[in-house]
């Protein structure tokens, strides 16, 4: 090699190094005099010295303490002291410094062998520049002057939960979702801020407007998707955002955006894996079948009554089969009756304590210059908890989008969207009702008859009547749903950067089948072996039923979309036209006679002439014109102007059109010049207010006109099932929108270089021209019922607030978000209660209210006369009175010496008042986040801050008839126990202060764990992300409630379930 060569990379090598240069210049020189070095100065030369930089970061005038400075591709830094400098020492000279800090902009800079450092960092902007989806547009976040919150898709994936219902609960202020019950098949329903309408004499909870990439969705449907295909959401609130679309969004909007590839990106592959278990969280807590005799022979010996020998013999029979469960004292012969005496628990027989769940989830993503795409694929295998039949829910989901530019003025999007739900669960004829409320009851079947006899008893192998039994048989229904979205977007840049026509055309057909099927059953009640088929005497065989929907929706958005800037002015306007068409049509045959229960055909059957079918089909569409205009005056005054023209086909001609216009405004005072000093410490503030109208459609196809229906009445006339018309209803001839007012006002500020967020709303809605039965007398031989007319009306206030911090310390970064929010909804006007009866609703009247009694105590012998065989109180009691020790009483609040409800209206109450509030009262949302080298961890909490409840359940009081409730058999009154805090075992007390329960709770809703493997070290593999997690749902709860019951819920039903899950997500 040429010594000059040589020469001039030995010295570059030098280069900055002073420990190392004399093994340098000795390389140097010996190679000038064609020498070769020695082993130890070529090693030198090959590894450049480590060195020490030190250096200030500031943002332009002051220091930033705190700010994280890293060596980028290894675990190396540090974080800058009070007065921003840092020092880092042993890094290589050709290293990086990756510097950042919350609410600034990360820069990265390269050493180049320099050992002082002067780092300014700039202002993010990315708060600023952020943008949220609203109607046929984005708006940045701090240009909005409506109510609207957005959540990303962080809150959806890789979470413990089965739907996006789930994943929602508590993360957006008044955004009320409601799950009924832990069954895999249950939706969840999605509310606004509270009260909207009235239906069947109640004030209801209406569902907004729900749009996924802009194609209309129900909560079933919603329920339907894989929550990973989300890519950001917003929930609009007030009018002034949802009056774009007219009157489906009279009680809110959620708008839906699903991912999409990036243009310029590689290809990616990611596929994720979750596995869970869940676990009931509260079970009905039954007694054992000896201690429900023993306690009901207990109160009947305190109240006075004689138990009977039979009763006697039977506890001791009880007690036998306890102390020895062997297959002779199953029964006994009770005066010639079979009476049985086991021990079960019907929900520790039927219920498992843990059942898995699997989530696959792969998606491929990725685009050129020209075109992007997104393909998704899911599946979801969900056991139910049934032991017995196990009940089991499926879900299969494909998603594919695709962008692509064909020209430099034509765009166009397309996607494909494939969901289908199947779900299998056993169900429980003789009318017995659903396993959860029917086990508690009947308990001399439930708890003490076993499921089937045994081959050697009097009549072998036979079903009982036992719920297990029911349960058990055979009866099953299977229940298949599908949906697909094929939706096509062209896009045509008319002039660019400030005029576009977009078209949004979807067509959206949707079926759902159900099959049941109930094979022929015998069996044995408690007292004889006599068999008994299921219908008592009217036996119909095999039965089974076969039902069928199909809704196709087909809708067409089409609008033009102007942006221009003229100076410190900027004006953006959308006009457009919306149409769509909606037909539905069901069928439904029931069968009976069939040759097998697991052939569903109409042929196939002993007389085909038994099986009945009925039909639907309903059409409805409706068309209108819609606007928006947003004025901008630099960046502080903010204008939105929205109006849309709606037509129905729901309503008569004559008033089947109706114009909903909102205004809205804000003031973002931190531009303005004499906020300037205070900008470095509030970035922003704004104040806004809108208001706006929209109307609403009610929920049936048909309300203006007089329908007839038909079916068979059951009756056999001349050996023949007869046919029926029933008369039709009465119509008014005026019907008309039902109008939602909305007025907010709001606040938003972000301090702290965005490191603090702030949100907060104060709205009132009044809903008018309510659809009710009106006040007008009808003559009781009408034949009809009474029509409908436009005339209730409520409103509902509210406020919500939401607060979010996030920022770093060293290389921890943490952040907590606090949402809490109220709603109360009041009647207006509800003129089909003139008499103002309190059990119904009533002009004024807050809706949740709960009537009853002032408790006065509980009553000890010592408060009674025993007269005859009758316990005699000389106080203020009912006017049909039966009391004895530990009966509860109540104060004479009107002072008339009778405890009574009067005539039961507001008026005349007698000591009845409101003592309570069963409406959720300060709902609240708490997440608390942090990640450090690669470790992630998110807590959420989400409770209740009041509410009052009654619990009715007849379980839960012990009373005659019912499995007992251990719980409260140890908290009753009792001749040991006088001080006991409830009532004599078995005796339900009227609705009273002292035992409404305070349901308020908070919940530790989600808890995430997760590893995220160095990239440094996946990439070498060929693997952009490895991420593993841990996580757990409903993990517990902090409530008065008792056990048994779920405060979420407050229901004999199906459980909600406590969920463990471990999974991990890989991207190629």
């Amino acid at each position: 090699m040429d010594k000059d060569i040589i020469l001039a990379i030995l010295k570059k090598a030098c280069i900055g190094t002073t420990t190392v240069l004399l093994p340098c210049m000795t390389a140097a020189a010996s190679t000038a005099e064609g020498w070769t070095p020695t082993p130890a100065a070529a090693a030198a030369v090959a590894a450049p010295k480590e060195i020490t930089v030190k250096g200030t970061v500031t943002d332009g005038n002051e220091p930033i303490i705190g700010a994280s400075v890293l060596v980028k591709g290894v675990s190396k830094g540090t974080m800058t002291d009070m007065d921003g400098n840092f020092t880092l020492t042993g890094i290589s000279p050709k290293a990086v410094i990756q510097v950042s800090y919350v609410g600034f902009e990360t820069q990265e800079i390269p050493v180049d062998g320099k050992t002082n450092l002067n780092i300014t960092l700039k202002e993010s902007s990315t708060m600023l520049e952020e943008v949220v989806v609203v109607g046929f547009g984005t708006q940045k976040k701090v240009n909005l002057t409506g109510a609207v919150a957005s959540v990303t898709a962080e809150k959806f994936e890789q979470r413990p939960v089965s739907n996006i219902g789930q994943a929602l609960q508590g993360v957006v202020p008044n955004l009320n979702i409601g799950i009924s019950d832990g069954s895999p098949n249950t939706v969840p329903s999605f509310n606004v801020r509270g009260g909207t309408t009235i239906s069947g004499g109640a004030v209801s909870n209406g569902a907004p407007l729900i749009l996924v990439d802009g194609v209309d969705v129900t909560p079933s449907l919603l329920n339907q998707m894989n929550p990973n295909d989300i890519e950001s959401m917003s929930v609009i609130k007030d009018a002034s955002a949802a009056a774009i679309y007219g009157t489906k969004a009279a009680f809110g909007v959620i708008l839906i955006t699903t991912k999409n590839g990036k243009f310029d990106q590689k290809g990616h592959i990611t596929y994720s894996y979750d596995i869970s278990w869940d676990k009931p969280l509260a079970m009905p807590d039954i007694m054992t079948s000896v201690g429900l005799l023993e306690a009901q022979q207990y109160v009947k010996e305190w109240t006075l009554q004689k138990v009977s020998d039979s009763e006697r013999a039977r506890l001791e029979a009880a007690r036998k089969y306890m102390a020895d469960p062997s297959i002779e004292n199953r029964y006994f012969i009770n005066g010639g009756s079979i009476d049985w005496v086991m021990n079960i628990n019907p929900y520790k027989e039927a219920v498992r304590d843990w059942t898995p769940t699997q989530k696959h989830n792969l998606s491929i993503s990725g685009g050129s210059s020209r075109v992007n795409y997104y393909v998704s694929l899911g599946y979801h295998d969900q056991e139910g908890m049934y032991r017995i039949n196990t009940d089991q829910y499926k879900r299969y989901n494909v998603m594919s989008r695709f962008t692509a530019k064909v020209t430099d003025w034509f765009n166009i999007s397309a996607k494909v969207n494939f969901n289908r739900t199947s779900f299998s669960t056993p169900t429980i004829g003789g009318a017995k009702g659903s396993l959860w409320t029917a086990a508690q009851r009947e308990p001399e079947k439930n708890m003490m008859m076993p499921i089937k006899t045994l081959p050697t008893d009097e009549v072998p192998d036979a079903w009982t009547d036992n719920i297990l039994a029911w349960m058990s048989y055979g009866i099953r229904s299977n229940s298949k749903s599908q949906t697909t979205v094929f939706a096509i977007t062209p896009e045509f840049i008319l002039l660019p950067d400030k005029l576009k026509a977009r078209a949004e055309l979807s067509y959206q057909p949707q079926s759902s089948n159900s099959k049941s099927k109930n094979p022929y059953h015998e069996y044995i009640k408690p007292g004889s072996w006599t068999l008994l088929n299921e219908a008592n005497g009217a036996n119909d065989g095999n039965t089974g039923s076969i039902s069928k929907t199909e809704t196709s929706t087909y809708l067409i958005n089409a609008y033009l979309d102007y942006n221009q800037t003229f100076g410190k002015h900027t004006l953006s306007a959308v006009l457009g036209f919306s149409q769509d068409y909606v037909h539905y049509s069901s069928l439904s045959v029931n069968l009976k006679r069939l040759f097998s229960a697991d052939v569903l055909k109409p042929g196939a059957a002993e007389d085909i002439t038994l099986h009945t079918i009925s039909t639907s089909e309903q059409r409805r569409t409706s068309r209108a014109g819609f606007g928006r205009i947003n004025y901008n005056f630099d960046n502080r005054y903010l204008f939105e102007v929205n109006g849309r023209y709606d037509g129905s086909s729901r309503f008569t001609p004559n008033d089947r059109y109706t114009f909903l216009p909102s205004f809205s405004a804000g003031w973002r005072i931190s531009q303005e010049k004499f906020f300037e000093s205070l900008r470095d410490y509030i970035g922003n503030l704004k104040i806004r207010a809108s208001w706006g109208k929209l109307g609403s459609q009610p929920s049936d196809y048909y309300p203006y006109q007089a329908v007839m229906g038909s079916g068979q009445p059951g009756f056999i006339i001349d050996g023949q099932y007869v046919s029926s018309v029933n008369t039709p209803g009465l119509v008014s001839p005026s019907l008309t929108w039902e109008k939602a007012a909305s007025t907010n006002i709001g606040l938003d500020i972000s301090a702290l270089r965005s490191r603090l967020n702030v949100m907060f709303d104060i709205y009132e809605r009044k809903t008018t021209d309510i659809l009710t039965t009106g006040s007008v007398a009808y003559p009781s031989v009408l034949g009809a019922s009474a029509p409908l007319e436009n005339s209730g009306s409520l409103r509902a206030r509210g406020w919500e607030l939401d607060i979010q911090w996030n920022d770093r310390i060293g290389r921890v970064n943490y952040g907590v978000s606090f949402n809490l929010s109220d709603a109360v909804t009041t009647v207006l006007n509800y003129p089909s209660n003139p008499t103002k009866s309190y059990g119904s609703l009533y002009n004024g009247k807050t809706v949740g209210e709960i009537w009853g009694y002032s408790f006065g105590g509980i009553l000890q012998a010592e408060d009674l006369e025993l007269v005859g065989n009758k316990y005699i109180f000389h106080g203020p009691h009912t006017s049909s009175y039966t009391v004895y020790p530990g009966s509860a009483w109540y104060k004479d609040v009107n002072g008339d010496g009778f405890i009574s409800t009067g005539s039961g209206t507001v008026d005349d109450s007698g000591d009845y008042h409101i003592i309570g509030n069963s409406t959720p009262r300060f709902r609240f949302g708490l997440s608390l986040n942090a990640s450090w080298n690669g470790f992630d961890i998110n807590a959420f909490f989400q409770g209740t801050g009041k509410r009052d409840y009654w619990i009715s359940s007849q379980h839960y009081w012990g009373n005659v008839g019912y499995g007992g409730s251990q719980w409260m058999w140890e908290r009753s009154w009792k001749p040991d126990n006088t001080d006991a805090k409830f009532p004599l075992y078995g005796q339900t007390p009227s609705v009273c202060d002292y035992y409404l329960m305070d349901a308020s709770y908070i919940r530790l809703k989600q808890l995430v764990l997760g590893y995220t493997l160095p990239a440094n070290l996946t990439r070498k593999v060929g693997v952009d992300k490895l991420r593993f997690n841990v996580s757990a749902y409903n993990l517990f709860t902090l409530t008065h409630i008792p056990g048994i019951f779920d405060p979420d819920q407050m229901s004999d039903a199906y459980p909600q379930k406590k969920t463990l899950s471990v999974g991990a997500q890989i991207t190629f």
